[in-house]
């Protein structure tokens, strides 16, 4: 399901968000609907911004920290209880 969000992630309404690099065809096509890919920095989920909303783009040390911070959690719910 595609979600748009404009000035607050849709999942954890948190407005930590910054642009993030298209990973697919479709969001690299995304553009032709004024939409553009964002991340939150709190949950780490992906969604789309309208091209209006201005969003800070991502900067190397951000998308590094983001991945180890996925990573962790990932690690932490294949634990068993």
């Amino acid at each position: 399901m595609l979600r748009i969000g404009r000035e607050c992630c849709p999942y954890c309404r948190r407005s930590n968000i910054q642009v993030s690099d298209p990973e697919s065809l479709w969001e690299e096509l995304a553009v032709l609907l004024l939409l553009r890919p964002v991340r939150c920095c709190d949950c780490g989920h992906r969604f789309y911004c309208p091209l209006s909303v201005p969003i800070p783009i991502a900067s190397a040390g951000t998308a590094e920290s983001m991945k180890a911070t996925q990573q962790a959690d990932s690690a932490e719910e294949d634990e068993p209880r």
